[in-house]
């Protein structure tokens, strides 16, 4: 039980970096990869701040509007004009994985290579039952479970959720309708920003953080949201706890140094086995080549 305690756990931490993913590829198309960059530059606001003398909740909140700005920033300054040209997919990505290059090399020249940690001193511990949780445990799940329901929430019953859901399914149809892409796409890097702030900081207060953790990190995300499928928002909760689950009994079974290699190993065999994911389904070619 301890083992699939810490997976849930773990898995949630997962399942809010997979849905900061999903948010902008569902509806835009764009691997999101500077995602990373916004995962790595985080922490590192906060450590600053709080030496300053600043309250735990400001570091929290600069921190957190740093993560949206520079999310918003890939879409505006970056995405917007590329799609304005009509560039291809590949080109997004690129250019994505160029942003992250340029900021984890920012944080590399302003703070250094070295780990830091936002906790200082030893964690408390909670026994319930035959479980033991760390109160950075208990307090990362509550936060994660509270932006997962948040999110799910506002997909479901509110008219902006509406139309991401409509935008994702078919976004040249929706474009048609007279709707403001360009707006929508905003709101998109905005979420998308938010929720890997939040995931970066909670990571970041349990292990600390160094910054070169963003890549990895967003990596795990998108392995989640193609297990759990990609084409689906509901893909990566299922995703990120099969993940996390799977991911805490290789460290108890055999190594940590093992985690990343059976991540993969699970990842190739979805993509042989049901290449759509969990919760995918098989779509029409002329309806894929018209999402495209």
């Amino acid at each position: 039980m301890q083992i699939i305690a810490n997976g849930l756990i773990a898995g949630l931490t997962i399942v809010v970096l997979a849905l900061a993913f999903v948010v902008v590829y569902l509806p835009t198309r764009v691997f999101h990869l500077a995602l990373g960059g916004v995962y790595a530059i985080v922490p590192f606001i906060a450590w600053s701040c709080l030496p300053a003398g600043w309250p735990w909740y400001w570091a929290i909140i600069v921190a957190i509007i740093t993560g949206v700005l520079i999310s918003l920033a890939c879409e505006w300054l970056n995405h917007a004009p590329l799609e304005l040209k009509q560039a291809s997919w590949g080109a997004h990505l690129v250019s994505s994985l160029g942003i992250y290059i340029i900021i984890v090399q920012i944080v590399a020249l302003i703070w250094g290579q070295e780990s830091k940690f936002l906790r200082t001193g030893i964690d408390r511990v909670t026994t319930i039952g035959n479980i033991r949780l760390t109160q950075t445990q208990i307090v990362g799940a509550v936060v994660c479970v509270g932006a997962i329901a948040i999110f799910y929430l506002w997909l479901k019953w509110s008219n902006l959720g509406l139309q991401f859901r409509a935008m994702a399914d078919n976004p040249k149809q929706f474009a048609l309708q007279g709707y403001n892409i360009l707006q929508l796409r905003r709101i998109a890097f905005g979420i998308s920003g938010f929720l890997g702030a939040i995931a970066s900081l909670l990571v970041a207060y349990d292990v600390g953080f160094d910054p070169n953790t963003g890549l990895v990190a967003v990596l795990l995300a998108v392995v989640a949201a193609l297990i759990g499928g990609r084409q689906s928002f509901w893909g990566p909760l299922i995703g990120g706890i099969l993940l996390g689950i799977i991911r805490s009994q290789a460290v108890w079974l055999l190594d940590a140094r093992w985690q990343d290699a059976i991540t993969f190993m699970i990842l190739a065999i979805f993509l042989y086995l049901r290449p759509n994911g969990i919760l995918g389904q098989k779509s029409r070619l002329e309806s894929e080549i018209r999402n495209r």
